[in-house]
């Protein structure tokens, strides 16, 4: 993936003024820097969810799977319906989905009877199964304990193999442990 010459502007604010980068396929690349750099916004602007800035995003597919900080999960369905929303690119089944992330036994539960570390595996699971060339997540880690972290996110990555990964973190040990590119924002 290549950006060239990025410029986004909130406001009069300038985010990016003149950004480029180059973000390898196939790789895990995470996204640092201080709070406020814009790392939330470059996601959005490589997911096409933003469309006024200047300059280029070259990618290698449109089709991208998304984890955001919030977990987005429709409250009226429950987790299983909630995952099945999404058109199915995965060579795995919803049940083998919940299982990565240890979300098995959950599958009927509502977003409401979820806690929120349950939501967010809930989202990554979604993305999974959506099975995106792309994979596109913010903080989709920061509210699972170190426990947790350490049993899902290799399988995780497994599966995502071959993929090109965006992840934003502030966590610099999972940045030191997983991380095959690092792109530092200031």
């Amino acid at each position: 993936m290549e950006i060239k010459g990025l410029t986004k502007v909130f406001d009069n604010k300038t985010i990016f003024n003149d950004l480029t980068i180059s973000i390898p396929d196939s790789k895990i690349t995470y996204i640092i820097g201080e709070s406020g750099c814009g790392k939330t916004t470059l996601l959005r602007l490589i997911c096409g969810l933003d469309k006024i800035y200047s300059g280029e995003i070259t990618k290698i597919s449109n089709k991208i799977s998304c984890v955001f900080q919030e977990p987005r999960l429709f409250p009226t369905l429950n987790l299983r319906e909630n995952i099945n929303i999404v058109h199915k690119g995965s060579e795995y089944s919803d049940t083998e989905i919940l299982k990565i992330v240890e979300l098995e036994n959950d599958a009927d539960l509502f977003p409401s009877e979820l806690s929120g570390g349950m939501k967010m595996r809930a989202s990554i699971a979604r993305a999974l199964y959506y099975n995106g060339d792309i994979f596109v997540m913010d903080e989709p880690f920061s509210a699972l304990d170190e426990d947790l972290k350490s049993r899902i996110i290799p399988k995780i990555f497994e599966i995502l193999k071959g993929k090109t990964v965006l992840i934003v973190s502030h966590d610099t040990a999972e940045v030191e442990r997983y991380a095959d590119n690092i792109v530092k924002l200031k």
